[in-house]
């Protein structure tokens, strides 16, 4: 895995300051220094497997985030 994605507007639970450790998905994921990406669409629509994202950011410098394009390449259905 080198990343994640999710629908929702960020990858922790709304209560995860309270949690041990606060924000584990940050803490673990992002720690680990993988990717994650948040407020995408249509993820249940995707293969469990197979499928290429594609995550163009815009290059900030020194930034912790930035808006980013992102798409998903699938085969086509036959």
């Amino acid at each position: 895995m080198i990343g994640i994605g999710v629908e929702t507007v960020g990858t922790d639970a709304g209560a995860a300051h309270s949690f041990d450790p606060a924000f584990p998905c940050h803490s673990y994921v992002l720690g680990a220094g993988k990717y994650g990406l948040t407020q995408l669409q249509n993820l249940a629509r995707l293969p469990a497997t197979g499928a290429v994202v594609l995550a163009g950011p815009l290059p900030i410098v020194s930034g912790s985030g930035s808006p980013a394009r992102v798409l998903a390449l699938v085969e086509p259905e036959r």
